[in-house]
């Protein structure tokens, strides 16, 4: 049995405010760093992607990001995040049934879009200059 603790509320809390946001665990560590500790983040992490109120994907460099699916708002959607400036959003849904059906239909694949992340560059960083 698991406690709702402060600072899994916290946890929680923060999650709840970034609904379409994958995070990193330092990114939430350092967010919260004078209430809760890093353990308790790393902890708490692993408990609540146990109990699948959140999914862990690997970023393009291979950092573990975290996003909240407890609230079903982005519950079957595929997430695209810019490497840019970070911001996560939904494929919408005609371009991911699209998405989704050429895969299948080229290679027999069955797509999990609860966890799927596409990582590229959003439109409003595509004309900026790194």
């Amino acid at each position: 049995m698991n406690y709702a603790t402060e600072q899994r509320k916290s946890i929680i809390s923060y999650f709840e405010k970034r609904l379409d946001e994958s995070v990193s665990a330092a990114d939430i560590a350092s967010a919260l760093a004078f209430s809760v500790s890093k353990s308790a983040v790393y902890r708490n992490l692993a408990l609540l992607e146990k109990e699948g109120k959140i999914v862990r994907v690997q970023s393009g460099d291979r950092t573990a990001l975290y996003r909240y699916v407890a609230s079903g708002k982005c519950e079957g959607k595929i997430h695209m995040s810019c490497v840019r400036c970070g911001k996560t959003e939904h494929v919408s849904a005609e371009a991911a049934s699209r998405f989704e059906k050429a895969l299948k239909d080229a290679d027999g694949f069955s797509l999990n879009k609860g966890e799927c992340l596409l990582f590229g560059v959003c439109k409003d960083c595509s004309g900026r200059v790194k």
